[in-house]
Formats: structure tokens, C-alpha cells, sequence
């Protein structure tokens, strides 16, 4: 039995024949496992073709993907700036190979200095492979204030893993996705977004905000589901949301970043346990000594 022979392509998620060693003894066996492709990602007006690179990603959700990607690389401000976008898949390849061109409003400026990537965009580096380290900016220049924007009891703050795992649904059979999700005020889930990549399902949840445009930011706060490094500070920057939750570890450089904007950042949340690396000010405690 071959043990790289997979079923189901097309999915989020293939079935995988393997042999499975346990309890001393290896069998044969199925697994699942979370599907990767590429997508190559090219903008254009009628003056310029800016080739983005390749996106490696869970299929689904593409054109939120795109279209949040698009708006946290600062190339568009609106959804509006997207004309259309065009998806195609490459006939007679061994593994799909789709592009997408996205056609975009005469007013983007688009500069291979400032925008472009030298290397494939990978599902773990959201800037790895950036042409230019001057490129790596920050597109929220306003701090917000300690006292601003909402603020969570220390209850409803370990509750949000919980909330969202109860919609992981793939991640439950593979334990191979990563997630992003978006909680209220009232400490509800209102949306949440899956792939292989951290940065892929932040793209995805801002890409499905710009086309409902529900909640402010300012009112919402957003969970991922690993560690928190500068690329998803980044991205939270850009649409404005002031209250962080990181299941995993923040990097010093997001620390850094979340005390001189003044935002909430709270990291390793694990069962009922929690670290608050910047304005505590935000949580509401039952006790503090």
C-alpha cells in the first residue's frame, strides 16, 4: 500500500493512506491531512502588471483571500479599488496550478519596489521573500489610546478559544490548520477564517470584513490560533483593531509594537492561564495584587 497515495483533491482536506506505528505494533491506516496549492497572484491597471508572487494556501475562500491580502499590503484601500479578478488553472498540470489576476482602479499605484516579492509568498511568512526591507511598514500611523476602544472580563477572554474551536471543523480531523477569528464586545464570535497559513486566514477574515463591512474594528477583537509575530501585528494595524489574543507566544518586535500603538496584546492563552504584554487596561480583573 503506498503510503503517499491521497483521495479527494479539490478539498480542504484529502484522505491519506499511511502506515500507522502504535503500541509497538505499524498498520495500515488513514489519516487526513490539510491541502496546500499554490496561487500565483498578479495586479494590473492599464498601465502596469505587478506579478505579487505565489501564495501557497488552503483552497477556498480565494477571492477574500486576495482581496484581504491586497488591502493589508496597503496596494488598495477599498474594495472598490477591485474591478474584478480573474481565476484560471493551468491544463495538464501535476498539481493545480491556479492564478488569479486581479484588475484594479486607475487611481492604485502600483511599484514593484514597494510592493513587489523576489520569492514565493509561503502559508508561514506573510513577508518573507519582500524585495525591499524598506517595504515592511506599518500603514496605521495614529496610536490609539489606552483608554479607547472595548475591553473583556478575564472570563470572557479565556472563552474565546473554545468559541472558535467549536467552528474548526477541518481542524478537528487533521490538526493541520491554523485560524483567525473576530469577537464583539460582548465576547461573541462573529466570523472566523481557516487555512495552512497564519497570515492566509488573517487575509481571509479581513477580506470577508471588507465585503460586509459589519463591525468596526475599534469594536472587535481578534484570536490566533499560533504565535504572534510582526507580519500579524502588521496586518491587525492596518484595519485598526486595538485588542489581540494570541494562543501561542508574541514575538518582542509585536510587543514593541503593541505597547507604541497602545494596544491589548495578551499571548499563551492556555486553558485558564494568560499573559498581558501591553495595556492591561483593557481587561477587566476579578482580582490584581
Amino acid at each position: 500500500m503506498p503510503i503517499n497515495d491521497i483521495s479527494d483533491k479539490g478539498t480542504t482536506t484529502v484522505r491519506s493512506r499511511i502506515v500507522r506505528f502504535e503500541e509497538g505494533r505499524a498498520f495500515p491506516d488513514e489519516d487526513r491531512l490539510t491541502v496546500e496549492e499554490p496561487l500565483e497572484i498578479a495586479v494590473r491597471n492599464s498601465k502596469t502588471t505587478l506579478p505579487l508572487g505565489v501564495a501557497f494556501r488552503t483552497p477556498g475562500e480565494d477571492e477574500a483571500l486576495v482581496l484581504g491580502m491586497l488591502f493589508n499590503e496597503g496596494i488598495i484601500s477599498s474594495p472598490k479599488d477591485v474591478l474584478s479578478m480573474r481565476f484560471t488553472q493551468e491544463k495538464g498540470a501535476t498539481m493545480p496550478a491556479w492564478r488569479v489576476m486581479v484588475r484594479v482602479a486607475e487611481n492604485v499605484t502600483l511599484e514593484q519596489e514597494r510592493h513587489g516579492r523576489a520569492f514565493p509568498i509561503s502559508s508561514a511568512c506573510g513577508a518573507c521573500g519582500k524585495s525591499a526591507l524598506e517595504s515592511l511598514r506599518i500603514p496605521r500611523e495614529e496610536r490609539f489610546r489606552e483608554s479607547e476602544g472595548l475591553s473583556f472580563s478575564e472570563a470572557e477572554v479565556m472563552g474565546f478559544p473554545r468559541k472558535l474551536l467549536l467552528r474548526q471543523s477541518d481542524f478537528l480531523r487533521t490538526g493541520g490548520l491554523h485560524a483567525a477569528a473576530r469577537f464583539g464586545a460582548n465576547g461573541e464570535i462573529i466570523a472566523s477564517a481557516e487555512d495552512i497559513g497564519r497570515h492566509n486566514a488573517m487575509d481571509k477574515l479581513v477580506g470577508e470584513w471588507l465585503k460586509e463591512a459589519d463591525v468596526p474594528w475599534s469594536e472587535q477583537a481578534i484570536l490566533f490560533s499560533g504565535r504572534l509575530g510582526y507580519d500579524l501585528m502588521q496586518k491587525a494595524l492596518a484595519v485598526g483593531c486595538p485588542f489581540l489574543v494570541s494562543i501561542g507566544a508574541p514575538s518582542s518586535f509585536a510587543v514593541e509594537l503593541a505597547n507604541l500603538f497602545k494596544v491589548t496584546l495578551v499571548g499563551f492563552l492556555r486553558g485558564e492561564r494568560f499573559n498581558v504584554y501591553s495595556c492591561p487596561q483593557r481587561i477587566q480583573f476579578t482580582e490584581q495584587s
